[in-house]
Parts: structure tokens; sequence; C-alpha cells
């Protein structure tokens, strides 16, 4: 009996566990977007300075000046590498808006005397 129940536990954890094989593929557009968005959201938290959003706007706007740069002809797709290489700089400015969001967390707090 244990045995049954066991293996019905088991089963059931297969069928109803997550799995990776649902996770959203992004497009490099959909990405500009949430970076832009994270940005956004970071300065107004604050875990951003204007200074820092700034930079990482244009830092953004670089890509989209490289892609539109890429993509002369509207009707052209990017090719395999172009879009590898667009994915890598947006890697790099998400690596950077967390580095800046982490940095801000472990300061440590001004002292008032």
């Amino acid at each position: 009996m244990n045995i049954i129940l066991a293996l019905f536990l088991v089963l059931c954890f297969a069928v109803f566990a997550p799995s990776d094989a649902t996770a959203k593929t992004w497009t490099i557009d959909e990405r500009q977007e949430q970076l832009m968005k994270d940005i956004n959201a970071a300065q107004e938290k604050k875990a951003l300075t204007a200074k820092e959003g700034d930079k990482l706007r244009k830092m953004l706007a670089k890509v989209s000046k490289k892609k539109a740069k890429w993509k002369t002809d509207k009707t052209r797709e990017l090719s395999s590498d172009e879009k590898l290489t667009l994915e890598g700089d947006l890697n790099k400015i998400s690596v950077q808006i967390k580095a800046l969001q982490l940095e801000k967390r472990t300061e440590e707090p001004a002292k008032k005397d």
C-alpha cells in the first residue's frame, strides 16, 4: 500500500512540477523594453541615481542604433550573429543594472554626527 502511495506522489510531482520548457523566449525588442522599465523602476525606488539611469539608457540607445543600422531594409531579418551580438549587449546592460542596484543595497548608510 505504501509503495502505491509513494508511486502516486512521485507521479503527481512529475506531472505538476513546473518545467523549464515553459520559460518565455524573449525577442530583442521585448528585452529592450523590459530593461528600460527596469531602469525606470530602479530609479524611482532610488536603487539607481539619475546619472546611472541616464548612462544605462544611453547604452540601450546604442543597442537600438546598432540594430537599426543592421536592419536598414525593414524586410530583412537579423542574422544569427547579429542577434547574438545584440543579446550580448543586452546581457551586459542587465548585469550592470543589477550590479548597481546591489551596490546601493550594500552601501553603509551615511552616519549623522
